[in-house]
């Protein structure tokens, strides 16, 4: 990215008047907005129109948003950025998105309340010239651009690992994600794609843990009441509620160790449960850098650059003690801290401090 940074100020200098959904700007900020500067120059102005900062994974990736926009205000690769979230009510985000239409941002970045909700006021923004680009949750437009990661490799991932470690035999717990949820679905299919594959190994019972400990902890009570007679040989888990799961086969008198796990995300509470307690652990998780990932994709269209219309960003992985100790884990961070704040090799400069700022 190094290389196109020093060239991209000028060509924003000159591109400024006549890019993607340039506009007059009133000076005033969208409701709940947060700057990434602070004084009105020439270039590209980006927007984060975000749904809901309800949990640990959302947090992160505003502020990973706000912390790298921020970075290219002082390097002038932009001008301006604001971030903005929504909550879960379809029509206040395409209020919001409506207002960066008309405050004339050249792109918004989006995390879509709704898929199919959101769809038609994007397509608008993009109709007006705005370059719009959506992560985490897609959007199914020729007029939009997405960033994601594998949601099918994501739950080949985690089967896969259960399995080789299994011995490709035994009974398992499935702990999936949200019901009807299109990320599930996804995920759901790449695991079975592996289970297909292995006969011996039967799923007692199933359960929609919703990525969270609570929730989670609730199924696997269920599910240890109903089936932990017949013995427990591995647990696949999409995500979100590692700890709850440790916890759920302690209280029920089997030692997390003994259990291969295969869970999704990368929470602070499961790596300190897989550092503390040697867990025979696997984990790929959705990073939440896919909103710095974003910045770039749009960056590289208003500056021309042919952009694939879907970008894929590799998944994460840790599967060991000692990775786990030594790459994620974050003995000062709450147990909701997402571990996977920034990739290999930091390519967005980021610093813990801007996803878990005190």
């Amino acid at each position: 990215m190094k290389k196109w940074l020093s060239g991209l100020l000028a060509a924003s200098m000159l591109l400024s008047l006549c890019a993607c959904g340039a506009g007059g700007d009133s000076g005033e900020q969208p409701s709940g907005s947060t700057p990434g500067g602070t004084e009105e120059s020439e270039g590209y102005k980006i927007a984060l129109s975000n749904s809901y900062v309800g949990n640990a994974w959302r947090t992160a990736a505003v502020n990973i948003f706000d912390a790298y926009t921020e970075d290219l205000v002082e390097q002038g690769v932009i001008a301006k950025a604001y971030s903005s979230s929504a909550g879960d009510d379809v029509q206040a985000q395409i209020n919001e998105i409506r207002n960066m239409m008309s405050e004339g941002y050249d792109a918004i970045i989006c995390i879509a309340a709704s898929a199919t909700g959101l769809q038609s006021v994007l397509e608008e923004a993009a109709e007006r010239g705005i370059v719009v680009v959506c992560f985490d949750t897609s959007v199914d437009s020729d007029l939009v651009y997405n960033v994601n990661t594998d949601q099918f490799e994501y739950g080949r991932l985690l089967a896969q690992s259960l399995a080789d470690r299994m011995g490709g035999s035994g009974n398992i717990l499935w702990i999936k994600g949200i019901e009807g949820n299109q990320v599930t679905i996804d995920r759901t299919a790449g695991m079975q794609s592996v289970l297909d594959n292995y006969p011996d190994i039967k799923v007692l019972g199933e359960g929609f843990g919703k990525w969270d400990d609570s929730t989670t902890a609730s199924v696997m009570s269920n599910l240890m009441s109903a089936y932990s007679s017949q013995g427990i040989d591995g647990i696949l888990s999409e995500g979100g509620g590692g700890h709850a799961i440790v916890q759920s086969l302690s209280e029920n008198g089997i030692d997390p160790k003994s259990i291969p796990i295969s869970e999704g995300e990368m929470f602070n509470s499961f790596m300190k449960d897989w550092v503390e307690l040697d867990l025979d652990a696997f984990c790929t998780a959705q990073p939440p850098y896919l909103a710095a990932a974003s910045v770039d994709v749009a960056l590289k269209v208003l500056n021309g650059e042919e952009v694939d219309p879907i970008t894929y960003v590799d998944l994460p992985t840790c599967s060991s003690k000692e990775e786990a100790e030594e790459k994620w884990y974050q003995p000062d961070q709450e147990g909701g801290f997402v571990c996977d704040w920034t990739d290999a090799d930091n390519t967005w400069n980021l610093d813990i401090s801007d996803v878990a700022p005190d």
